[in-house]
């Protein structure tokens, strides 16, 4: 049986291409193999249940919903995603690029919306400027004396905006980096050849940029995708919202299906443009030549560039953490508001506290945990088989959390009832739906970690999982805990496969931000909600440092 299965690894090998001399430990392959599998099968399964979901139920959303499901999402999709790339490259050069006062302080405070969960924006945007009733139409109207018309906050322009607002650190971040470490030769090699500033910007700047670009665009697309609060909150319909009302509110578990089998397609099918538009480009710089750009002066844009920036910071972060904080200030000192907010039902504020901590921990822990086989084999035994592996599970980046609820709602009833109305159903949607971003930071720490030292520790006579314990596991452990505070931060935040998947006396922040938001009662939900973008702060500013982003 052993010769079979080391003849079986041979013709293996030579189908995908690995040297002979690369020995693939064979348990490492199987744990890989396995969480890969464990991500894989919700995504199987939906495609299955969508497929076997009955023709009459296709025809049926075909005829009425389909269409204007798609056409609406991706109409959002590509307008936030335009939006956010704009306001993220412009802040970028504006902050990196030219002597905008105070840039080293824009530099924190356009990232920290980060932190910030777009329903919560949204929930704040909405209370300022809804038609009726909103903070800003009704100071107008006793300014002016008569009602003053203001741009609405719903339907497809308010959740645009609104989710431009809170989505545009990801390109940002990406764009600020490279600029960073952009080579000054390259822009006045342009400026040589008779370029003037603008040519040069368009012709060698943003060209040089575009991984980055192209990253924070796909991520921000992806966020889109999934988002399910905000398009809620503002009355704009997309798969995500439309999916959970299937699975919520009428319980059709089979046009849910259908919907998320096209929800994630089109979710593949933007990560395969992705790959395509970047195709095998790579920009390398040489170290010994490479020297910081000179900061380009603004002379009288100065002030119109320092006041937008202001707009954007104020919008994003300013504004929406100073209503929290006053908000939360008013719920202190209103007995009955603050009675209301440590006890509702059974539970009290600190077992939202603790369960959202206790589960977001758990999560980021499994994560970091499953993804080490998978980066290993990708980092150390490279090949077709583990760079397979590898993005199989990470395919969690195309899964939106109410498409994961609805997999494990399906499979967990049919095959693991014991897990069904348990917090562990939650955790392991958390640990589908994040585990990318584990990986992502284990394969980067491995890459960094010289193979020598774990040839030096075999030869001292150490077996491979005394090599990984001893000598593999301390020296990785900062990148590990990159990951995990990366999965920790998205976790607290998630709000649609927690809302479907928690049993009865089990709320989170995110949850009960929610439910007092949706019933209108925002001065109870404000303490919750700043809270929860305090938590998430700290594990934002732990990775901004971490990485050397800003100093």
């Amino acid at each position: 049986m052993r010769e079979r299965f080391w003849s079986f690894m041979q013709r293996w090998k030579t189908f995908l291409h690995i040297p002979k001399h690369i020995n693939i430990s064979p348990r490492l392959l199987l744990a890989a193999g396995l969480v890969a599998l464990f991500v894989a099968i919700p995504l199987v399964y939906i495609f299955f249940r969508a497929f076997t979901g009955g023709p009459e139920v296709w025809m049926r959303l075909i005829q009425t919903r389909l269409w204007k499901l798609l056409a609406n999402t991706l109409l959002l999709t590509v307008a936030v995603t335009s939006g956010a790339a704009l306001v993220g490259v412009s802040m970028a050069f504006l902050t990196e690029r030219t002597d905008l006062p105070g840039r080293q302080l824009f530099r924190w405070m356009l990232a920290l919306p980060l932190a910030i969960p777009a329903y919560i924006g949204g929930i704040v945007h909405l209370t300022l400027l809804r038609p009726r009733g909103g903070v800003i139409p009704q100071l107008l109207e006793s300014w002016f004396g008569q009602p003053v018309p203001t741009p609405s906050p719903l339907g497809f322009w308010g959740a645009a905006f609104i989710l431009t607002l809170f989505t545009y650190p990801y390109v940002y971040l990406l764009s600020a980096a490279a600029f960073r470490s952009l080579n000054a030769s390259l822009e006045e090699a342009s400026r040589t050849f008779g370029r003037d500033n603008w040519h040069t910007l368009w012709e060698v700047t943003l060209p040089a940029l575009r991984p980055g670009l192209m990253a924070g665009a796909l991520l921000v697309a992806l966020d889109i995708l999934a988002e399910y609060g905000t398009v809620a909150l503002l009355r704009y319909e997309t798969f995500s919202s439309a999916i959970f009302v299937q699975l919520s509110g009428r319980y059709d578990r089979s046009a849910a299906s259908i919907l998320s089998g096209v929800l994630i397609t089109i979710a593949i099918i933007i990560l395969w443009g992705e790959l395509r538009l970047q195709g095998q480009a790579r920009y390398t710089q040489m170290d010994s030549q490479w020297r910081p750009a000179n900061p380009m002066l603004l002379n009288r844009w100065k002030i119109p560039a320092l006041l937008l920036v202001l707009l954007v910071v104020s919008a994003s972060l300013l504004v929406p953490v100073f209503v929290l904080g006053y908000w939360s200030v008013t719920a202190l000192f209103d007995s009955e508001t603050l009675s209301s907010i440590m006890r509702s039902g059974s539970q009290g504020f600190g077992d939202y506290v603790w369960n959202s901590l206790w589960s977001s921990a758990l999560a980021a822990l499994i994560a970091v945990v499953l993804s080490l086989p998978v980066a290993l084999l990708a980092v150390r035994y490279p090949s077709k088989l583990s760079r397979a592996i590898s993005r199989f599970s990470q395919i969690g980046y195309a899964i939106p959390g109410v498409v994961v609820a609805l997999s494990l709602v399906l499979l967990v009833n049919q095959f693991l009832p014991f897990l069904y109305a348990t917090p562990l159903i939650v955790v392991m949607a958390y640990v589908l739906r994040h585990m990318p971003q584990a990986i992502r930071a284990s394969e980067s720490a491995l890459n960094q970690l010289s193979p020598s030292m774990e040839e030096a520790s075999r030869t001292l006579g150490r077996t491979s999982l005394q090599t990984i314990f001893q000598v593999i596991l301390p020296l990785i452990l900062p990148g590990l805990m990159a990951g995990a505070a990366l999965v920790f931060l998205t976790s607290l935040k998630e709000l649609p496969a927690t809302l479907l998947l928690r049993p009865a006396g089990f709320d989170t922040l995110a949850v009960r931000v929610w439910i007092w938001a949706e019933e209108g009662f925002y001065i109870q939900a404000a303490p919750a909600a700043l809270l929860l973008v305090l938590a998430s702060a700290w594990p934002l500013y732990f990775l901004l440092r971490r990485e050397q982003i800003f100093k």
